[in-house]
């Protein structure tokens, strides 16, 4: 599905626009010239509809898997995807750490399918990471992409800010979703304090477009859905639950 030029969406699930399957995060393909890249891979199950899309978008060889945070939904289809694609994994420390063990405590997987939110078909396969990101820039074929490092919902949590020819997209994982909603998780990992320094890292960027983990894409005023949740949590009240 293609969002704007060169930005394609390929896999979304139930708390998205159900283009993939239900467990699926939003997972977005970034086309530069002679490059491009997956930010988010989703949870495995079904990756073949995905790479369908993959294909159907006429893009470069994609290079690299960019992982926001190791959660099942995000990650667990990073390793499979690679292989397929040919690709490098990039993650942050932390989110590498547990992709390369495969520690599916570690990323609140064992307790989510003993909650029913996964089936046990999803496996976290212990995964590569060729290279370990924290802040910096990234180029795309051209296209600038700074990562930001946003932990709060989840430890080494990045967001990627791309320069585009129509504004400045952010790509904000599970950190902040449109209208200025938040998944503060019951697991090891979510920090609400680091959470809240992290949307008004973000809040500050003032990006013109949103395209989140989950949920419908913004594709204009994007610092608007960011200020509702930046001003909630300076008023020290947790911004509107993603669900």
């Amino acid at each position: 599905m293609k969002l704007l030029d060169g930005i394609h969406l390929v896999a979304s699930g139930y708390l998205g626009l159900s283009l993939s399957d239900p467990r699926d995060c939003n997972a977005y393909l970034l086309v530069g010239d002679g490059d491009s890249v997956l930010v988010d891979a989703g949870c495995g199950l079904g990756i073949e509809h995905t790479l369908a899309l993959l294909r159907r978008a006429g893009a470069p060889d994609v290079s690299r898997v960019l992982v926001t945070h190791a959660h099942a939904d995000h990650a667990a289809g990073a390793c499979a995807v690679a292989e397929r694609l040919g690709a490098d994994v990039w993650a942050s420390r932390a989110a590498a750490a547990v992709l390369e063990a495969g520690d599916a405590e570690a990323a609140g997987l064992t307790a989510a399918i003993a909650a029913g939110v996964y089936p046990p078909s999803v496996v976290l396969r212990p995964t590569p990471v060729a290279r370990v990101i924290g802040g910096g820039t990234l180029d795309v074929g051209g296209l600038r992409l700074d990562a930001i490092e946003t932990p709060g919902h989840a430890a080494g949590h990045l967001a990627f800010l791309a320069h585009h020819a129509r504004g400045r997209v952010l790509f904000s994982g599970d950190a902040v979703f449109a209208r200025g909603r938040v998944a503060v998780l019951a697991t090891p990992d979510t920090d609400v304090v680091a959470l809240a320094a992290s949307v008004e890292r973000l809040a500050a960027l003032a990006p013109d477009m949103l395209f989140s983990g989950h949920g419908e894409p913004v594709m204009r005023d994007a610092a608007a859905h960011l200020a509702v949740a930046s001003d909630a949590f300076r008023r020290q009240t947790l911004p509107p639950p993603l669900v």
